[in-house]
């Protein structure tokens, strides 16, 4: 850990601990406006994926007011995060609802009032690596405080992350909601998926009549300083032919040290013309299958990885080859590709039983869900002074 890293982090929980919970505490003795929905991110300048649908539709019904509040604020100067934060809190201070997508830790630098709910979206599917206060990676050592402590629910994609979850989170089980994952409903959307082949296309026009190989493999280490295992793109290119074309894109955190090198299209907008993804423990494997393609999972480091963070899972459930070796890559693509063409066994209609343990409130009508949650209990609230926990 570098000393830029720890001073940054001493500064971060000086602010937390001491002036913005003082900050709040200004504001809270005003009335709660029930109405009131901010959308807020720390790791973005503009509304997350995540949250996008979400955002549009609590707009769309016109029962609420929605504030958005976005800053990348690992890029963004010490001042323009404070003041940033200072907004937060004071707005945070009279709402009825906030919504984030990831840790967002001013949330959680104060105790909250009972009548504002903060939805936490989550930004992953199902329940695969271990992550929060269940890896040892995740939550800074020297953080004080309880990253989740004020999320009155999270939305997950099936009953069967529930368990899992409230374990990262240090939360009770039943502020886990299985309402799905919003963002899911794209999957869904045919001119979505349309737009996104059209996109691609655009941007890659020697792929028409290709077969798509993605690989996408999650950081290991933490976020400060993250890294990935060792892959040749090229040799994997070149052994597979002129028929199929070798995508790479990797985690956002690892984007910068691969340049131009990563694909610039978001993993998710890739799924549509991707014929086979080649991932390793990243959750983006749930939502892949309800494509209904096949998957090949590279974990040369596997041991390692499970010794060191480990699975929600059993590893061996996931319905897809796992390969250590690199030079077994191709072989393991080609046999995937066509097993699937011939035998048909992947059928959006008939999904089968692991992708439906994991995602079966992944429907296309999640985002629907969450809105009808917050309109009744923002009419309840309103009408009998009940509070959200």
């Amino acid at each position: 850990m570098t000393i830029k890293f720890k001073v940054r982090q001493v500064i971060k929980m000086a602010a937390q601990n001491l002036l913005l919970p003082a900050w709040y505490g200004l504001f809270r003795f005003r009335p709660v406006n029930r109405k009131r929905v901010i959308f807020a991110d720390a790791h973005h300048t503009e509304v997350p994926e995540s949250m996008e649908l979400l955002r549009d539709a609590v707009r769309e019904t016109g029962d609420f007011e929605v504030t958005e509040m976005y800053m990348d604020v690992q890029a963004a100067s010490p001042a323009k995060v404070f003041r940033f934060m200072l907004r937060f809190m004071r707005l945070y201070a009279g709402a009825g609802f906030v919504v984030i997508s990831d840790n967002f830790l001013p949330a959680a630098s104060c105790r909250k009032r009972r009548e504002t709910c903060v939805i936490q979206l989550w930004h992953a599917c199902g329940a695969y690596k271990k992550f929060g206060y269940d890896a040892a990676d995740d939550i800074p050592a020297g953080y004080r405080g309880h990253v989740y402590r004020n999320t009155s629910l999270v939305t997950v994609s099936s009953k069967a992350c529930a368990e899992p979850f409230a374990s990262a989170m240090k939360l009770p089980a039943k502020r886990m909601l299985p309402a799905g994952v919003s963002r899911t409903d794209r999957y869904f959307n045919y001119e979505w998926t349309e737009a996104c082949r059209e996109e691609f296309y655009r941007e890659y026009p020697g792929a028409v009549r290709k077969k798509i190989v993605l690989w996408a493999p999650t950081f290991r280490g933490n976020a400060a300083e993250p890294r990935i295992p060792e892959f040749d793109a090229a040799a994997l290119q070149e052994e597979l032919g002129d028929e199929w074309l070798v995508l790479v894109r990797v985690h956002p955190h690892m984007a910068e040290a691969f340049g131009d090198r990563s694909c610039p299209i978001p993993t998710d907008r890739l799924f549509p013309v991707t014929d086979v993804l080649v991932a390793d423990y990243s959750s983006l494997i749930f939502e892949y299958l309800l494509f209904d393609r096949p998957l090949v999972l590279y974990v040369p480091d596997l041991d390692e990885y499970r010794a060191q963070r480990g699975f929600y899972l059993d590893f061996d459930t996931i319905p897809a080859p796992k390969i250590r070796a690199e030079s077994a890559l191709a072989d393991a693509i080609r046999k995937e590709y066509l097993a699937t063409a011939q035998d048909k066994k992947y059928n959006r209609e008939m999904p089968d039983a692991f992708t439906d343990y994991w995602m079966h409130a992944c429907d296309g009508h999640v985002t629907e869900r969450i809105v009808r949650y917050m309109q009744k209990n923002a009419a309840a609230d309103g009408r009998s002074g009940k509070q959200i926990q």
